[in-house]
């Protein structure tokens, strides 16, 4: 799933907030083209609601920024302790929170297997959530981490001769280096939008030598791969992480 939901919502919910971006225009780009996006388990509402009224429910607890977690096994910074969001937010592998309350997406895939598809989102929602005590990766702190990494994965890739390609991704790559990236809100920072830029690309990269299997590698050039690229994903999510929560630096 995309981390850019949870991602939006944390952005341009901060956004509103903040007064930098309007209520519709906000609930659009998180909708990015989608179909309709709405909430269950919203406090006070016993059916399902628009998404819009998460925003205004984050606006009346005094919320003025929204946090992204990302929580995978083994890393579970940023949740406010167990329960019923943290679950969700795990299985998820994203969700979002502040001031209490919290949104995790479950999408909805519509059409055929062999056709095209759209999707729908209902965001769960959970209350009454502890106040995180995890801090937010600071944006230069992400860059080094990920220039690091970066490095450091190239460098175990070519000394255990682990490197596989086939000629056809390569199309894939050009329509990588064409992708349209996340609209971010006006006024955050620029340096937070270059990095989430480069730890996306970087993630469509490592996505795509997945695919590309194992090749002519041998089972252990294969394993070497997989290890060294793993804390190269590490270092994307902090990217991420410190990107769209850029906002939530501000408000510290």
């Amino acid at each position: 799933m995309s981390v850019a939901r949870s991602g939006l919502l944390a952005v341009w919910g901060s956004a509103f907030l903040s007064g930098r971006a309007g209520y519709d225009d906000a609930l659009d780009q998180v909708a990015a083209g989608e179909e309709v996006h709405r909430v269950s388990g919203l406090p006070g509402s016993e059916a399902e609601v628009p998404l819009g009224w998460a925003l205004t429910a984050w606006r009346d607890r005094g919320a003025r920024a929204l946090r992204l977690v990302l929580p995978v096994p083994g890393d579970p910074r940023g949740l406010p302790g167990p329960g019923g969001f943290a679950d969700a937010a795990m299985a998820a592998g994203q969700g979002v929170l502040g001031a209490g309350l919290g949104l995790v997406p479950r999408v909805t895939r519509h059409g055929s297997a062999a056709g095209s598809a759209t999707y729908s989102v209902t965001w769960l929602a959970f209350a009454d959530l502890a106040e995180p005590t995890w801090s937010v990766p600071q944006v230069t702190e992400a860059e080094y981490e990920l220039t690091v990494a970066l490095r450091e994965a190239t460098s175990a890739l070519r000394s255990a001769e682990a490197t596989s390609w086939r000629p056809e991704v390569a199309g894939d790559v050009d329509r990588l280096r064409r992708a349209v990236e996340p609209a971010l809100p006006p006024g955050h920072p620029q340096r937070a939008v270059r990095l989430l830029a480069q730890a996306d690309r970087l993630a469509a990269l490592l996505e795509l030598a997945e695919a590309d299997g194992t090749g002519p590698l041998t089972a252990a050039a294969a394993e070497s791969r997989t290890a060294a690229l793993r804390p190269l994903w590490t270092a994307v999510r902090q990217a991420r992480l410190a990107a769209y929560n850029a906002e939530v630096q501000q408000h510290r």
